[in-house]
């Protein structure tokens, strides 16, 4: 395997992830009481630019990572554990607003405990690209939530339509901070594991010449 393929892996896990989080946010107001989607297009193209920027840090972090790969991990570990800590703080709070608001929430605070858990007790590429689809995908929704709604409130037809936009307050932006930083540290982290993977000898294969 050429040893950049898991880093250039995980970056097409992030703008896939990136793609359908948007997706899901415009589909959810191609509504004629709704017609907000300029903002929404703005912000995943901002998104975009920042995970595009990744691709760019990342080789140049994967040195540092590479010379204390197990502080990175433990690192990465706690900024999801905060991430997961502020989703079960406000558990409650979001699911009286809403119970699919509420699951979401729960959903979110408990797969980054378990993925806090992997990269520190079974560190691979997998809990890797984890962290990357989810945090972007978190993202995402949360600047959706905050510029347009999400649809949360059912109807009588039995549908959903786009609930109240969230307020920007300092719990949010710490929340998003810890995942935006998460999600670099999980790209650098694929990266050196990439190239350690790449640099190990196959089986079989060719032995080093001898003197």
């Amino acid at each position: 395997m050429h040893p950049r393929n898991p880093w250039r892996r995980a970056f097409w896990i992030a703008l896939s992830s990136l793609a359908a989080a948007t997706l899901f946010a415009a589909l959810s107001v191609l509504t004629p009481a709704a017609p907000n989607l300029w903002p929404l297009i703005g912000v995943a193209a901002l998104l975009l630019l920042v995970v595009g920027s990744l691709l760019i840090v990342a080789p140049r972090l994967a040195v540092v990572s590479q010379s204390n790969e197990l502080g990175s991990r433990l690192a990465l570990a706690i900024l999801l554990v905060i991430a997961s800590s502020f989703h079960l703080l406000l558990l409650e709070e979001h699911a009286a607003e809403s119970p699919l608001l509420g699951l979401g929430f729960l959903g979110s605070g408990l797969i980054q405990l378990g993925l806090a858990t992997a990269v520190v007790v079974r560190p691979s590429l997998l809990p890797y690209y984890g962290v990357v689809a989810l945090n972007v995908a978190l993202i995402v929704l949360y600047a959706a939530h905050v510029v347009i709604g999400l649809p949360l409130a059912p109807t009588a037809q039995g549908g959903f339509t786009l609930g109240p936009t969230e307020d920007v307050d300092a719990v949010g932006l710490a929340t998003k901070t810890a995942e935006l930083l998460g999600l670099t540290v999980a790209f650098v982290l694929a990266r050196s594991a990439g190239r350690s993977s790449g640099g190990a000898p196959a089986p079989g294969g060719q032995q080093p010449e001898r003197g």
